[in-house]
């Protein structure tokens, strides 16, 4: 609160010291312009105003970079602020992506391989099932039908076996329909369009040389990184490389200095913003990951990795009870032989 008010007095100052320079050229002007319509002579009076006037114009610029200086000093400060909320931001993106990649390897695709193989193991086991009631009920005319149905059971197993990679990726790919949204086009939206479209050009002009490695000696990691940003159009994150590597703000002695104080100050607003944006998105990362993930990642990675070989066990436990139905199945012609010779002998 007692920043925010003291904010306020060093901008109302600043707006009173922007107003009296304006006045002081203006009266300036004036003068020069009266000046312009005298005849030779000019008087005295008119000399010593031109001169007094000219004399508080110049203290009063001088106030005015006085001010672009110490903005300049609090805008490269937060600058500093907003470029480690990036790199922190970075940080936790890239742990936790590397720990839904870990998910995705340990967790996903075992869990999703073992499910196939249990689905499989199942089929097999109601297969066999069914194929014995049969039996028992004399349901099969002949060994040659049972031997038919054997084949086609044992056939379908071998295919659902071969397709567990095709129906592995179904099972892990998720369903993607463009929203009825995706083709209204709004007046919003043309504008949203133009606006990405010049900071686009802007993060071409200002961060790409100072990343590619034709132009910079920048690690290809960080290259990742930033040009990953630029693919995704990700306006927040390319705004606050734009910030970073256009580097920090100096005031400019040789410009106008009210041309230079509106500089400095769309340099600040803009800083301002994209730290509060930045921390917002800080925060909703943070929300996402858990205590674990953000404090010991690689504890993480290592309870995963856990879980897949229990995962593993499982699986090949699945991969040796299909085989043992697989067996089972194969085996009903030695029980329909022995049942066909037991009613055989019943009958007798």
């Amino acid at each position: 609160m007692a920043m925010d008010e003291e904010n306020s007095t060093v901008e109302k100052r600043i707006r009173m010291d922007e107003a009296s320079v304006v006045l002081l050229r203006k009266r300036l002007a004036d003068l020069e312009t009266r000046r312009a319509h005298l005849d030779h002579v000019v008087p005295a009076e008119v000399w010593q105003e031109l001169v007094e006037i000219s004399r508080y114009l110049e203290q009063a610029e001088e106030k005015i970079r006085e001010h672009c200086l110490a903005l300049s000093a609090e805008v490269n400060q937060v600058r500093t602020e907003m470029v480690s909320k990036l790199e922190q931001y970075n940080l936790w993106r890239k742990q936790m992506r590397q720990i839904e990649e870990q998910f995705l390897i340990n967790i996903v695709r075992p869990g999703c391989q073992l499910k196939l193989a249990i689905r499989q193991r199942e089929t097999l086991e109601r297969a066999y099932q069914r194929m014995v009631a049969e039996i028992q009920c004399e349901g099969y005319a002949s060994q040659q039908e049972l031997e038919a149905d054997i084949r086609q059971v044992l056939a379908y197993d071998e295919a659902s076996s071969d397709a567990k990679d095709e129906k592995l990726e179904e099972e892990l790919e998720q369903e993607e329909t463009p929203s009825e949204s995706l083709y209204r086009v709004t007046a919003d939206d043309v504008e949203e369009a133009i606006s990405k479209e010049a900071l686009l050009r802007e993060f071409k002009r200002v961060v790409l040389p100072k990343i590619h490695s034709d132009t910079s000696d920048t690690p290809d990691e960080v290259f990742m990184t930033v040009y990953e940003v630029m693919e995704k159009q990700d306006s927040l994150l390319m705004e606050a490389y734009i910030v970073e590597y256009r580097g920090e703000i100096q005031p400019e002695p040789e410009s106008d200095v009210l041309v230079d104080l509106n500089r400095v100050r769309a340099a600040q607003k803009r800083c301002r913003r994209l730290c509060v944006q930045l921390q917002h998105r800080l925060d909703r990362l943070k929300q996402e990951m858990s205590l674990q993930e953000l404090e010991d990642p690689e504890k993480v990675k290592e309870n995963m990795q856990h879980q897949r070989e229990e995962l593993l066990i499982r699986i090949r436990t699945e991969a040796e009870n299909i085989l043992h139905w697989r067996e089972k199945v194969e085996d009903l012609v030695k029980l329909y032989q022995e049942n066909h010779k037991q009613r055989g002998e019943s009958n007798e």
